[in-house]
């Protein structure tokens, strides 16, 4: 099987950047992206793969914990309107900060050749 070779390094690196850039830059675009290199390359082995599915099953719990659980609390589950989305603002801030985090502290692991963290 014939790859487009890209260093394990770099595409750790990629796969890092494209989870950032979908928390701040292009939220869904980048998310494609991510799920195009991860198509095509999930069959890589070592630190590259690693970082691939990490950034591929944080994108997806981001869409949860950042779009569904909201909506769910705002329309379902609230008895007051106002409150519940000065609440969910509130939330989806903070919550939005620690995947940001989580993602530049993934990214620095990944120019450094080590594990992501979780």
């Amino acid at each position: 099987m014939i790859y487009n070779f890209i260093p394990q390094k770099k595409l750790s690196t990629i796969a890092q950047s494209l989870y950032v850039a979908n928390l701040l830059i292009l939220p869904g675009f980048a998310f494609l992206f991510l799920l195009v290199y991860f198509i095509k390359y999930k069959s890589r082995f070592g630190l590259a793969r690693i970082h691939l599915y990490r950034s591929m099953q944080l994108c997806v719990i981001n869409g949860l914990v950042l779009a569904v659980i909201p909506f769910v609390y705002v329309f379902v589950l609230s008895k007051s309107n106002a409150a519940s989305i000065m609440i969910m603002i509130f939330y989806f801030v903070c919550m939005h900060a620690v995947f940001v985090l989580l993602g530049m502290l993934n990214l620095s692991r990944a120019m450094a050749k080590k594990m992501p963290l979780f």
